[in-house]
């Protein structure tokens, strides 16, 4: 099997402006609020060129964008973060997006399906979850626990959860290499737990406790803006990956903003996290497993999908 390079990105956070009352008569107002209070400053737009050109420069097989790409979820954020997005989004064949709660952060743009008409074909289906082969032998499924809130808490619809039980059980023998695609985390690393308290997964405990019958996987996920690779006391047989947020201005200088680079070498699983130290690119590995995706380390006896 050859290796495989995956750019995984997160938590983009294009924003536009708006004043208009009809459109602040939701929880837009909310982020309209917030950005004015800061939020534009600290995600720095003006860099996201720059940010795409790096992407480009390590020549992925495949993109990989876990939520996020907007702030308010309006049409006009959409359509921005597609143009700048788009010579990372040749061709659905070789990336995949999902949404993050910002993309759908009020009623009438999740009912209005803004985040399908922008991202929609480079999806594995039309309604989460799905499955798609990006590679040989190599799957992503992707879940989608996000929802119109006053918070930013996300709750895995109990349907959803069924369905890829569902999924995995008809597939998992043509899958050597799983990548479960979620923006929100099921946990964090120490020290980052706190950022996640606030804005969690309500029913995390219940996907944790099915996504640990799964055997070896990668989680991509975004939400907390760190970049993260480590393994999630719950999920022994997991390794999690948050890309951060490419745009985020790094005050305290300990999480520069920048994207994963994933390289799948048969089952060997190598992470490095490419960030902007505020002049430079810096590479910083992540993480280095040999033989991490063998399907054979799946734990026999076990009953997959439940």
């Amino acid at each position: 099997m050859a290796a495989f390079r995956i750019a995984h990105l997160s938590d983009i956070h294009v924003w536009e402006w708006t004043l208009n009352p009809v459109r602040l008569m939701s929880k837009r107002a909310v982020g309209m609020t917030a950005l004015l209070l800061g939020r534009a400053r600290r995600f720095r737009q003006e860099r996201l060129a720059a940010v795409v050109e790096k992407v480009a420069s390590i020549r992925p097989d495949h993109v990989l964008i876990t939520g996020d790409l907007t702030t308010t979820s309006m049409r006009e954020e959409f359509a921005r973060a597609h143009d700048a997005l788009r010579p990372l989004l040749r061709t659905p064949e070789r990336a995949t997006v999902i949404p993050g709660n910002h993309d759908r952060y009020t009623r009438r743009a999740t009912r209005g399906r803004h985040f399908e008409h922008a991202f929609g074909r480079f999806a594995g289906g039309v309604e989460y979850p799905w499955l798609r082969f990006i590679a040989d032998r190599t799957a992503v499924l992707a879940l989608d626990p996000c929802r119109p809130a006053v918070g930013a808490r996300g709750l895995l619809p109990e349907e959803q959860l069924a369905a890829a039980r569902e999924l995995w059980e008809d597939h998992h023998d043509e899958i050597d290499r799983l990548i479960v695609a979620c923006h929100y985390p099921v946990d964090a690393p120490e020290g980052l737990r706190d950022d996640l308290a606030w804005k969690p997964l309500v029913n995390a405990d219940e996907l944790a406790d099915w996504l640990a019958t799964l055997g070896p996987h990668l989680f991509c996920c975004g939400h907390v803006h760190n970049a993260w690779a480590f393994t999630p006391p719950r999920v022994p047989d997991e390794l999690c990956l948050n890309a951060g947020a490419p745009l985020l201005v790094d005050r305290e200088g300990d999480s520069p903003p920048g994207f994963l680079e994933i390289t799948l070498d048969g089952a060997d699983v190598a992470v490095v996290h490419h960030g902007w130290d505020g002049s430079a690119w810096v590479e910083r590995p992540l993480a280095h497993r040999e033989g991490f995706l063998d399907p054979t380390r799946r734990r026999v006896g076990f009953p997959l999908g439940e």
